[in-house]
C-alpha cells in the first residue's frame, strides 16, 4: 500500500488561515497529522458556532472519524495539551480516543519558557515566548527529553537535570518549581497513545499534512533570524513524519489576499497609518496566540513566487479577500528589491462577486503559474467556495 501525503501550509509569515483549509479538507482523509512547531501555533476554527484556538492539535479534530497525529517533529507542551483537551471535552468532544503522539517528539518543560524570559532571547526577535525556542536548542544539543522518555522510571530525575542545567546558565535568576500543573500534563500525556511513526503510517494509504506559522519562517529558508526554530516547508513534513519524497502527494499553499507579520523582521509590503488600522479592524489581525497586532502590508508576489517554488505548491488557497472589499484600488508587489519594491496597482472589489476580484485572482495565476483553488469568504467553517481546476 503505497502512502500519500497531501499537505497544507503557509507561504507567507504565518497566520494565514491553515487551520480553516485543514477543517476543510480534513474529512477525506483518515488521519490530518501536525509536522513541525509547537504551542506558538494559533489555528483559529468555528465549531458549532464557536470560535476555538488550537495550538498543538490538529485541525481535524472536529471530524468524527478522523485520527489525528502530533508527528515526531513537534515540541509539545504537556500543560497546553491538556488545557486544550479540557477545552474540546467542554464543547462535547472526546478528544483522547483520536489523538496520537509520536514518540519521537519533544517536551517543552517549564524551564524552557522560563529561559526565553531571563535571557530575552526571544524579545530580540519577537518570538511568542513559549519556549518554543529553547526546546529546539535542546533537541538539536541532544540533550532534550522526547514523549518517549515519560515512561522511564527516572524521568523525573531527567526534568531535574534539564531544569538544572539552564538554571546554571543564568545563576541570577532562579527557575520556576515543577508545580502539579505540569506533572498532570505529563500524565494526561501517558494515557494517550504514543507511536513509531515511520511503521505506524504505514498503515494507511492517505494523510493530511498540517503545517503552523508560514514559508518566510523557515529556521533555513526564510528571513533568519527572524524565524521560527523549524521547518515550516515541505522538507518539515518529510522529517516530521519520517516519510519520503515519493509520498507527497497535492501541497495546497495557503496565502491571505494581502500579508501579515507579527513580530520584528523585514517586511518590504508593509503599509503603515490608517490603512493598516482599517485592515487590522476588519481583519481582526491579532495573533492567536500572543494577542498581538499583526502588522499589514500589500500582498508581496516576489515572496509568494519564492515559496511556491520552494514547496512545489501544487494549489493555491486564498484567505481573507472579503477583508479588502471596499477599497477603491489594490496594490502588489510585481518585483524591485526588498528596499525598494515594485507594485502593480488593480481596480478593488465591493463584493467577492465582482469581475473585478475574479480579474485579481486570474493576476495571482498568470504572475505565479498556480491555480486557486479554494477561497475563503469569512471566518466562519461554512464562508468557503472552491473554484474550478483547469483540465491537465
Amino acid at each position: 500500500m503505497r502512502l500519500r501525503v497531501d499537505v497544507v501550509l503557509g507561504l507567507q509569515w504565518g497566520d494565514e488561515g491553515k487551520g480553516k483549509i485543514v477543517d476543510t479538507l480534513a474529512g477525506e482523509y483518515p488521519i490530518v497529522a501536525r509536522f513541525q512547531g509547537g504551542p506558538n501555533a494559533g489555528h483559529t476554527l468555528y465549531y458549532q458556532g464557536q470560535k476555538v484556538v488550537l495550538h498543538q492539535i490538529p485541525s481535524g479534530i472536529f471530524h468524527p472519524n478522523v485520527l489525528c497525529l502530533i508527528g515526531d517533529g513537534v515540541v509539545l507542551d504537556p500543560e497546553i495539551l491538556q488545557r486544550e483537551i479540557q477545552g474540546l471535552q467542554k464543547l462535547g468532544l472526546s478528544p483522547t480516543k483520536r489523538i496520537l503522539i509520536g514518540e519521537n517528539a519533544h517536551l517543552i518543560l517549564p524551564v524552557h519558557r522560563w529561559v526565553e524570559e531571563v535571557s530575552a532571547e526571544g524579545e530580540k526577535i519577537g518570538t511568542t515566548r513559549r519556549g518554543i525556542g529553547p526546546a529546539y536548542a535542546d533537541r538539536y544539543a541532544r540533550r532534550g527529553l522526547p514523549v518517549a522518555s515519560i515512561q522511564r522510571k527516572n524521568f523525573p530525575e531527567l526534568v531535574q537535570a534539564l531544569t538544572a542545567y539552564h538554571a546554571a546558565r543564568f545563576p541570577a535568576h532562579t527557575p520556576p518549581p515543577l508545580d502539579q500543573t505540569f506533572w498532570e500534563g505529563v500524565d494526561l500525556l501517558r494515557e494517550l497513545p504514543r507511536v513509531k511513526i515511520a511503521e505506524w503510517l504505514g498503515n494507511y494509504s492517505r494523510v493530511l499534512a498540517e503545517g503552523s506559522q508560514g514559508t518566510m519562517l523557515d529556521i533555513f529558508a526564510g528571513t533568519y533570524p527572524y524565524v521560527t526554530s523549524s521547518h515550516t516547508t515541505v522538507a518539515g513534513v518529510l522529517s516530521g513524519l519520517s516519510i519520503p519524497p515519493q509520498a507527497i502527494g497535492e501541497v495546497y499553499g495557503v496565502t491571505k489576499a494581502y500579508a501579515t507579520r507579527v513580530g520584528e523582521g523585514p517586511f518590504p509590503t508593509e503599509i503603515t497609518g490608517e490603512l493598516a488600522q482599517w485592515i487590522q479592524t476588519r481583519g481582526g489581525e491579532r495573533g492567536s496566540t500572543t494577542g498581538r497586532l499583526r502588522r499589514c502590508g500589500w500582498l508581496d508576489l516576489v515572496a509568494l513566487r519564492y515559496a511556491i517554488r520552494l514547496n512545489g505548491v501544487t494549489r493555491l488557497a486564498l484567505t481573507k479577500a472579503d477583508v479588502l472589499c471596499g477599497l477603491p484600488e489594490i496594490k502588489v508587489r510585481t518585483g524591485g528589491t526588498d528596499t525598494a519594491p515594485t507594485y502593480a496597482t488593480l481596480p478593488g472589489w465591493e463584493q467577492l462577486s465582482d469581475p473585478t476580484f475574479e480579474a485579481f485572482i486570474q493576476f495571482i495565476e498568470a504572475e505565479t503559474g498556480v491555480s486557486v483553488w479554494g477561497i475563503s469568504t469569512g471566518p466562519e467553517r461554512e464562508a468557503w467556495m472552491e473554484r474550478p481546476l483547469p483540465t491537465p
